[in-house]
């Protein structure tokens, strides 16, 4: 469960890090609700892929866990 808290970590920083430095620098948005939209937009995917990375692998854990309380 660690190790997917610590993923989904990194990748949440690492998105809002290209939001930050790249697409708003290349795209020379000067809107700031347009800025606002997509920096939730994308924080709503990242955060969905969080939660999908996170429930399986709490799955993956209890799994592991299951097996050797059978084995």
């Amino acid at each position: 469960m660690k190790t997917a808290m610590i993923l989904s970590t990194i990748l949440f920083f690492l998105v809002n890090f290209y939001l930050f430095s790249v697409y708003f620098k290349e795209k020379k948005i000067k809107d700031h609700l347009e800025k606002l939209a997509v920096m939730f937009g994308a924080n709503m995917s990242v955060l969905f892929v969080d939660s999908l990375i996170l429930f399986f692998g709490a799955l993956a854990e209890e799994g592991f866990l299951l097996m050797t309380i059978f084995a």
